[in-house]
C-alpha cells in the first residue's frame, strides 16, 4: 500500500475572485489616466459664476466696473476654464497608447483651437461695432462661445460615448437659445445663473457615478 500523501491537487480558479480582480485593476487604470470630470464641471460653474457674475454686474450697476473691463476680465476667465480642461484632456490622453491617446489628446488641443478663433473672432467683431453698442457686442460674441462650449460638449460625448455630456451639451444649446431670443440684457442673466447650476449638476452626477464605479469595484 502506498502511504506516501498525495500531492497537492493545483488550486482552481474561481471566477467570481478573477472578476472582481479585473473590475479593481480596471477602476485604478481609469482613475490614474482618466482626468477628474467632475472638478472639470465644478471648475467650470466657478468661471461661469466669476465671468457673468462679472458682466451682470456691470451691466445692471452693482459692481463698479466698466462693462469692457468686466467683458475682458470675462473672458481671461473662461479663457483659463478652457485651457485648465484642454491641459488635462491632452495630460490623459498622453498616458495611454492606440487611439485612445489621440482622441484624447485631439479632444484637449480643440477646446483651445475653437478658444482661440472665438477670441479673435471677437476682436475683429468689437471692431466693428460701434462704441454705443457694447452690450449688443457683448451678447453675440458671448453666444458664439458659447455655441462652441455646446458642439464641444456633444462631440465630446460622441467620441468618449459619454450620454450625459452630449445632454449637457443639449442643454447648453437651449439657453444659448433662450438667451438669443430675449436679448442682451437678459442672456446676461441667464448664464450668470443657469450657467453653474448646469455645471454644478453635472459634476455632482459625475462624482456619484465615480463613486458607486469605485465601491462596484470592490
Amino acid at each position: 500500500m502506498n502511504t506516501n500523501p498525495a500531492p497537492d491537487s493545483p488550486q482552481q480558479l474561481d471566477p467570481r475572485a478573477a472578476l472582481v480582480a479585473i473590475n479593481q485593476t480596471a477602476a485604478a487604470t481609469r482613475a490614474s489616466i482618466e482626468p477628474n470630470v467632475a472638478l472639470i464641471y465644478f471648475v467650470w460653474a466657478l468661471a461661469y459664476l466669476a465671468g457673468y457674475g462679472l458682466l451682470h454686474g456691470a451691466t445692471f450697476g452693482w459692481i463698479p466696473l466698466a462693462y469692457t473691463t468686466a467683458l475682458v476680465l470675462g473672458g481671461i476667465i473662461l479663457l483659463a476654464a478652457v485651457a485648465y480642461t484642454a491641459v488635462l484632456g491632452i495630460r490623459s490622453g498622453s498616458q495611454v497608447r492606440g487611439d485612445s491617446k489621440f482622441a484624447g489628446m485631439a479632444y484637449g488641443m480643440s477646446w483651445m483651437g475653437g478658444f482661440a478663433t472665438v477670441a479673435v473672432f471677437s476682436i475683429a467683431f468689437a471692431r466693428l461695432m460701434p462704441d454705443s453698442a457694447q452690450l449688443a457686442t457683448g451678447w453675440l460674441i458671448n453666444a458664439v462661445a458659447i455655441l462652441v462650449v455646446s458642439l464641444m460638449y456633444m462631440a465630446g460625448a460622441a467620441i468618449f460615448q459619454d450620454r450625459d455630456m452630449f445632454i449637457l451639451g443639449v442643454c447648453f444649446t437651449a439657453l444659448n437659445v433662450a438667451g438669443l431670443v430675449a436679448g442682451p440684457g437678459t442672456f446676461i442673466s441667464i448664464f450668470a445663473i443657469g450657467g453653474p447650476i448646469l455645471f454644478i449638476a453635472a459634476g455632482l452626477l459625475a462624482l456619484a457615478r465615480r463613486r458607486a464605479s469605485s465601491r462596484a469595484a470592490k
